[in-house]
Parts: structure tokens; sequence; C-alpha cells
């Protein structure tokens, strides 16, 4: 059951991570980067018997959190309005 699971190596993981592209300034939020990372997460552990998605779910939060909050962070300053 071990093994890293690998961002680039999930479908789900990567259409979610085009459409944060897409996103307009206003979606940047705390309280929408929360909503869309658990909506993620919870497409990904979807496929996994229910007895297992806990156990996934932590595990992917250990393995890819940090990435998809730089990710969305790195779309925020993009669609930043230019500082004065």
């Amino acid at each position: 059951m071990g093994g890293s699971m690998n961002i680039s190596d999930d479908t789900t993981l990567c259409l979610t991570f085009g459409r944060a592209a897409r996103m307009s300034k206003s979606d940047f939020s705390e309280a929408e980067f929360l909503r869309r990372q658990v909506a993620v997460i919870e497409a990904y552990v979807e496929c996994f018997p229910s007895d297992e998605r806990e156990f996934r779910a932590l595990a992917w939060i250990e393995a890819n959190a940090s990435q998809y909050r730089y990710q969305w962070q790195m779309q925020a300053e993009k669609s930043a309005p230019p500082s004065a």
C-alpha cells in the first residue's frame, strides 16, 4: 500500500491544475483554495475501497499538498493586478 504518489501521474490532479490556470483573480481566496484541494483529494480517493480512503487521502496530503499550494500561489500571483 505504501509508495509515493506522483502528482503528474494522476489525470484528475493534472486536470484540476489546468482548471486552476483558467480561474479569475477573485477565485484565489484561501477558502476557495481549501475547497478545491478537498475536491481534488475526494476525486483521487474515490477509486479506492471505502476502508482505504482516509489512508489514501492522508498519503496524498503528505505527498502533494505543498506542491499543490505552490502551484496555487503561482497562479494567484499571475492573476494579481499589477502593483502601482
